[in-house]
């Protein structure tokens, strides 16, 4: 006789807090277990690039993007572990808010204060704001997501 399937379903073990912050996001989770300590709170790690071709785990990722130009990196120094493009259009985190300081008109800051500001076509190509037209623009949405 064949087993018959629940449909509810199964216990949440964690419960999980991102923050999407406007300078930095950060990633953390509780137990729920009443056996394992539930309440300890674990701030987790977040694989980022941080320079060319050099993948760390950081507490925060910065709330930042920066539109790759042509020759901006070596080809496939933008290769992340878990997949992706060799050449992606953007980088995000550390390695983007290190690059924007060197070149500010490439860099996407803030977008998350674009999403509230009324007088902005939030899924417009808009970002970043005031660089030149050859550099490729992004929504705050986009840019958000």
């Amino acid at each position: 006789m064949a087993k018959s399937r629940s449909n509810t379903p199964p216990r949440a073990r964690y419960s999980v807090g991102i923050d999407l912050g406007t300078t930095n996001c950060a990633l953390a989770r509780a137990s729920l277990d009443t056996e394992a300590g539930a309440g300890a709170i674990d701030v987790l790690p977040i694989a980022q690039l941080v320079e060319a071709g050099e993948v760390s785990d950081g507490t925060l990722l910065p709330s930042f993007a920066y539109i790759v130009g042509d020759f901006d990196f070596p080809a496939g120094s933008l290769r992340l572990p878990w997949g992706g493009d060799d050449r992606p259009p953007q980088v995000v985190g550390e390695l983007a808010r290190k690059r924007g300081a060197e070149t500010p008109m490439r860099l996407v800051a803030s977008a998350k204060s674009w999403l509230s500001y009324a007088g902005a076509n939030r899924a417009a190509p808009i970002l970043p704001w005031g660089s030149p037209d050859e550099v490729a623009k992004v929504s705050p949405v986009g840019a958000s997501a």
